[in-house]
């Protein structure tokens, strides 16, 4: 539980500190953008097999406390919105967004379309709720440090993510804030904005379905454990 609990600590502090303060910049400066991104993503992918490690080391650990066991009824419910987070990383990872990191040099034409309608930060609202419902349904204490370290630097992320485009692009950034939500349907169910299922893509929405089809039947195999 110790490696399990400096892997999470590693993981959110390069975060945090690096990617969410004035080091950020620093660090910019002083080695340049393409090298500052490839480091970072380096010591982010580093610390995220750590934490991967670390947990399935945990998982037999004396200290991994079993806290409680979800009823079934609620593991269905978790299925269903796994669902539907794996439709928003996927999609979203295939969409153009005024939040991803090829933003940083130009807006898309469109910046309110498809997935961004559903949650301006696509990607990370999917971890967030992946993470969630992990975390409620599987009752360990090492998931609770795992997926609760996810949960938090998901909902962080999206935070910061925000701060740093409304400094780069003023007013036009904040029009899209207006008419969207972190969360997942929140500002359609507010009527700031439209749903359309059309702008999803097709190609999109199969290859989400197919990712988590294979990860229905291979979850066993990967993760130890049966998807329900």
């Amino acid at each position: 539980m110790w490696t399990l609990a400096l892997a999470c600590a590693f993981f959110i502090l390069i975060h945090i500190l690096v990617s969410g303060s004035d080091l950020r910049e620093q660090m910019i400066g002083a080695i340049g953008t393409r090298s500052y991104f490839a480091l970072f993503g380096l010591l982010s992918l580093i610390g995220f097999f750590w934490m991967i490690a670390a947990y399935y080391g945990a998982r037999g650990d004396p200290a991994n406390l079993h806290l409680w066991s979800a009823p079934f009824a609620l593991k269905i419910g978790a299925f269903g919105i796994n669902f539907i987070s794996l439709m928003l990383i996927i999609v979203g990872m295939l969409s153009p967004s005024p939040t991803a990191l090829g933003s940083l040099n130009r807006m898309p034409e469109r910046p309110v379309s498809g997935i961004i309608r559903i949650s301006r930060h696509p990607v990370l609202a999917g971890i967030a709720l992946l993470a969630a419902t992990h975390l409620i349904t599987t009752g360990t204490l090492a998931s609770w440090v795992f997926f609760g370290t996810l949960l938090a630097l998901s909902l962080l992320g999206a935070n910061s993510i925000d701060r740093k485009r409304e400094i780069r692009y003023g007013e036009s950034y904040r029009a899209i804030m207006k008419t969207t939500s972190i969360l997942p349907f929140v500002a359609i169910a507010q009527k700031r904005v439209s749903f359309e299922p059309s702008e999803l893509g097709v190609l999109r929405v199969m290859v989400a379905t197919s990712c988590f089809t294979c990860l229905v039947v291979l979850h066993e195999l990967l993760f130890l454990r049966p998807a329900l």
